[in-house]
């Protein structure tokens, strides 16, 4: 038989085609036991215990992450090749995230041993109660938004799972703050046969990074529900001062119009704000030592 010129020519293409993929692998979809290794551009995870290796091809940096018993994500430079091997993933507890243009992430989703369920961006205008409430659905969340990174997500990210919360066994909610892609609050609570609602509370917290923080404390709020009249959710005050004297650790300005006998300290600009105190302590909420975080992110833990 013989081969007609176009015949053949199709063929080089098709035999050319098939060694491009060879020689230029796709970025690290690789199928595992315990699932793929997924991609989130323009992210990189920092930390001082990171092992970095020169390398060519993002397949080689997944592969290498595969040596590794514990590596849940590589980065990977587009640059010069560089790859970090991470002993944490996108959801680990307390890492720092940054944006960065050259980088590309890649994680095992299947390896954390928690699930982010909200993640809650200061300044879009969307309220972070109603979010997790259920009772306002806001714009669809970019990839990014399993990340902690500053700019890394416009919206809020809420999981579809927060719905399921009386079926699913979990045992902690953790709550943390982080500003520049860093952790600078959290706190723990006992999960176990909670909802949605009455997991924040003083009676459930296990741990903080107040250590002040006590539970025989009386609380004019501890709750998720907070001062909704002020638009004050997420709210731990400790006590009433007349607006100017108001003292307490936590709480979240959502973006509602503040009626005009609220204080002063609840009425800001560019909601919502994620309000927490920067000392070991209480602090008062108008002057006092504050800070304001960029993301705030929830997490669950089953058993």
């Amino acid at each position: 038989m013989v081969l007609s010129q176009s015949t053949i020519y199709k063929g080089k293409c098709l035999f050319l085609f098939l060694l491009s993929l060879l020689t230029f692998p796709k970025p690290c979809i690789l199928v595992q036991e315990d699932g793929y290794f997924l991609q989130l551009s323009r992210l990189r995870l920092r930390s001082p215990h990171q092992l970095s290796f020169s390398l060519f091809k993002e397949t080689q940096c997944c592969l290498r992450c595969l040596q590794y018993t514990g590596c849940k994500s590589v980065n990977f430079d587009m640059r010069d090749g560089r790859c970090e091997i991470n002993f944490f993933g996108p959801q680990s507890h307390g890492v720092k995230t940054e944006v960065n243009q050259t980088w590309v992430l890649y994680y095992k989703p299947n390896a954390e041993d928690r699930e982010l369920l909200l993640r809650a961006t200061a300044g879009n205008g969307i309220s972070v109660r109603d979010t997790w409430l259920g009772t306002t659905k806001p714009p669809p969340a970019e990839d990014a938004c399993i990340s902690m990174a500053t700019g890394a997500c416009s919206t809020h990210y809420r999981n579809p799972k927060i719905d399921l919360w009386n079926t699913l066994p979990i045992v902690q909610v953790f709550l943390e703050l982080y500003k520049e892609g860093s952790l600078v609050m959290f706190m723990t609570f006992n999960g176990t046969a909670s909802n949605i609602e009455n997991w924040m509370s003083p009676s459930r917290l296990l741990s903080s990074s107040w250590t002040k923080l006590s539970l025989d404390a009386h609380f004019t709020y501890f709750s998720l529900t907070g001062d909704s009249y002020c638009s004050c959710v997420f709210l731990i005050q400790q006590s009433y001062g007349e607006c100017v004297k108001d003292t307490g650790w936590f709480v979240v300005l959502d973006p509602f119009l503040t009626p005009p006998d609220c204080c002063k300290w609840s009425d800001l600009p560019e909601k919502p704000k994620f309000v927490y105190s920067m000392d070991d302590n209480m602090t008062t909420f108008q002057d006092g030592h504050v800070g304001f975080a960029d993301v705030l992110a929830l997490y669950v833990k089953y058993e």
